[in-house]
């Protein structure tokens, strides 16, 4: 992850990237995401700007020197796995009962697996928030490029470096939202689901499968979470995933050779450009 020192903006988007799949944030983030995204099937690239949102609460501030708030993760990483797998265990309750955080009834979610309440929102931005928390060991590399243009007396250049490393490391997602909306895959029959009755002697329960698979991801996430902090884990990682890591790393080297050829602000300008770009499609999208 050395690459990012270079305080690069296209640097600092690849880093990102590649951080997305160390094996500190993509256990947590992305079965987070996925959860999070069958719930709002309707609304996943409006719901993934809310995930980007919460992470960037977190790891924004870190970047821009909040080192006391990288150290307060670190040093209390066990406990939030421990917050976190509990806060997993109730979202796969609620999910299941089609409910979000809201005191707000949700009349016919059940039947739908349609999640758009404002407690959803809720839901959604402390699930990013806990992302970026817990994969706040990859922000001490980001803090290092940060440094470096403070110190060159360009602070705006210090945020959008930043906002490219928190944007790289959601990019994917956001791709994945783009080409979910663009090809209406919510209207196929697998996204749609269907609802499923489960009898406890005279009584029936209604649960929609697509919140059902929400529910199993959330309480699998639960476990694990919960399992390797009182293992006193919380920094585990399969050897497989560092190998990928270390092959993602030198892969990231290889491009970036060639996309340096480009100036620094022809970058800014296109991951800023796409960035809105997007928002401007989650916007139509919820007028419509």
């Amino acid at each position: 992850m050395d690459i990012i020192f270079s305080a690069s903006i296209i640097a600092s988007f690849i880093a990102g990237m590649v951080a997305l799949f160390a094996p500190c944030c993509i256990t947590i983030l992305l079965p987070t995401y996925l959860a999070s995204a069958f719930r709002h099937k309707h609304n996943v690239l409006k719901m993934t700007f809310v995930f980007f949102a919460g992470i960037a609460a977190i790891l924004i501030p870190i970047g821009l020197g909040a080192a006391v708030l990288a150290q307060l993760f670190r040093s209390f990483h066990n406990e939030m796995y421990i917050v976190g797998g509990i806060f997993m265990l109730v979202l796969a309750v609620m999910a299941v009962l089609g409910k979000g955080l809201s005191i707000i009834p949700m009349t016919k979610r059940a039947e739908t697996g349609v999640m758009d309440g404002n407690g959803d929102y809720k839901s959604v931005f402390l699930l990013g928030v806990f992302s970026g928390g817990a994969t706040s060991c990859c922000a001490p590399v980001l803090a290092g490029a940060v440094t470096l243009a403070v110190i060159s007396g360009a602070f705006w250049k210090a945020l959008i470096v930043t906002f490219a490393y928190v944007f790289g490391m959601t990019f994917p997602l956001f791709i994945a939202a783009y080409f979910y909306d663009r090809f209406h895959l919510e209207n196929s029959r697998f996204i749609r689901g269907k609802l499923l009755e489960f009898k406890l002697g005279e009584k029936s329960f209604y649960v929609h499968s697509t919140n059902l698979f929400a529910g199993f991801v959330f309480l699998a996430m639960g476990f694990v979470l919960l399992v390797l902090a009182f293992s006193g884990n919380a920094f585990w990682a399969p050897s497989f995933q560092v190998s990928i890591g270390n092959a993602l790393n030198q892969w990231s080297q290889n491009i970036l050779n060639m996309l340096f050829k480009a100036p620094d602000i022809f970058w800014g300008i296109i991951i800023v450009g796409f960035f809105l770009f997007l928002a401007l499609k989650a916007y139509r999208k919820r007028k419509k």
